[in-house]
């Protein structure tokens, strides 16, 4: 009796999740009928998009107590790279970057050790807002900077995230030595 409880219980889930996968599949093929009848089929006008927000960013780096020794005593710095960017408009004239994205800016950034970087509104182009879907987004790849060696010796926290939300709760990017990312 019991056994059965559980199969019934588990076919009852899995109608539900056909169901609601089949509900969504059928939503994104009428949205792609209705794409491919043209402007003229649309039925029920589309509410605009909300407007797009641009805001300054404050990026922490903290390293760990070895990282932050290895790094001094070799002479190293920290490279901070900031993209901002946004998943490409239908239409878009410019190219994607190789993440597929619409690049609003970037900027390299050096720290001597742990640190904050502060980047202000101006460092995205909002001449290209138009030519992006969606919010923008940023992105924070911390790397050493490969002054003592070709090879990067930090393992850092990858960040990625709407610029909004980046601008409100700031970034937070925690770094380790390689050699202790394992341990």
């Amino acid at each position: 009796m019991n056994t059965h409880h559980h199969y019934r219980k588990f076919a009852t889930c899995l109608l539900l999740g056909l169901a609601l996968a089949g509900c969504a599949r059928r939503e994104a093929e009428d949205e792609t009928a209705d794409a491919a009848a043209g402007p003229q089929a649309a039925a029920k006008p589309e509410p605009p998009p909300p407007p797009k927000e641009v805001a300054a960013v404050r990026v922490e780096v903290t390293l760990s107590p070895q990282a932050e020794q290895k790094l001094k005593a070799a002479g190293e710095t920290v490279q901070v790279e900031v993209i901002y960017g946004g998943d490409p408009a239908p239409g878009a004239t410019l190219q994607p970057n190789e993440l597929g994205m619409i690049e609003l800016g970037k900027k390299v950034l050096e720290l001597q050790g742990s640190g904050v970087v502060e980047l202000p509104e101006s460092e995205v182009d909002r001449s290209r807002l138009d030519q992006i879907v969606g919010q923008p987004q940023v992105m924070v790849n911390t790397t050493s900077g490969r002054k003592s060696t070709q090879e990067n010796l930090l393992a850092c926290a990858f960040y990625w995230d709407t610029l909004s939300t980046a601008g409100r709760d700031g970034v937070k990017v925690p770094c380790k030595l390689l050699s202790e990312a394992g341990s």
